[in-house]
C-alpha cells in the first residue's frame, strides 16, 4: 500500500533517532494512507518552520503488521479508539 508522510523536507531514509517522544502516539514515524492528510500536515509543519511543504511517498508492505519487531498502530478510521489511544 502507498502511504504518505508530510514534512518540510523529503525523507529519503527513516531515522527514528530524529523522532520526538512527545507526539500523539509516542516516538515513531507517522504516515497516512490519505495523501491530502499528509499535504495538510506538511503545510502546517512547513509554516511553523518557515519552509516549503513536502510529501514523501512510501510503499508499505502489509506483512510488516505481522512482524513482532515492529510496534505498529493501525487505524482504518477516525474512531473512538484512535481518539483515545496512546502509546
Amino acid at each position: 500500500m502507498q502511504v504518505y508522510h508530510g514534512s518540510y523536507m523529503e525523507i529519503t531514509e527513516i531515522d527514528l533517532s530524529k523522532s520526538q517522544t512527545n507526539k500523539d502516539f509516542g516516538k515513531g514515524f507517522y504516515v497516512t494512507k490519505f495523501r491530502n492528510h499528509a499535504e495538510t500536515w506538511a503545510k502546517n509543519i512547513a509554516n511553523r518552520y518557515h519552509k516549503e511543504p513536502f510529501v514523501t511517498e512510501f510503499t508499505f508492505y502489509e506483512r510488516a503488521f505481522e512482524d513482532e519487531r515492529y510496534k505498529i498502530l493501525r487505524f482504518d478510521d477516525y474512531n473512538r479508539h484512535w481518539f483515545f489511544c496512546s502509546a
